[in-house]
């Protein structure tokens, strides 16, 4: 796969994933206690998880406390919040690239909702631009 499109940059790879998952679990943790959370499940060197973990501090996922003898990792964005983002991001991405295939994708999948509130908000919403558009 090449490049990603700057706007999916904020998508974070397996390992990521993985590292972020456990922070934001432990709230608060070191390169060990994510390694050792993650060894059962994956046979990874402690030197990658590091390397994994000074990789999310600079894309600015994770705030490093220096202070103490080993290096303490917080969130510093909640997973709601990472989570809504990257599918702010994602979604604008697809509508913008693929105009299109993207809406026609959403409109099978409301009409496959099985929850009638769903549709009915979204009616709403496009009766209400269309009204903004006739002015």
């Amino acid at each position: 796969m090449g490049k990603r499109n700057k706007h999916l940059q904020g998508l974070l790879g397996p390992l990521e994933t993985d590292v972020m998952e456990m922070v934001w679990t432990l709230e608060e943790a070191t390169v060990r206690d994510v390694h050792a959370s993650l060894a059962d499940r994956r046979d990874l060197a402690y030197t990658t998880i590091m390397t994994t973990m000074a990789r999310l501090a600079a894309k600015g996922l994770l705030e490093r406390d220096t202070t103490g003898l080993a290096h303490r990792y917080r969130p510093t964005i909640s997973r709601d919040d990472y989570a809504r983002s990257t599918v702010t991001s994602v979604v604008d991405w697809l509508v913008q690239a693929f105009p299109e295939p993207a809406m026609s994708y959403f409109v099978e999948k409301i009409d496959d909702s099985s929850d009638a509130d769903v549709v009915a908000t979204l009616r709403a919403s496009i009766d209400a631009k269309r009204a903004e558009e006739d002015r």
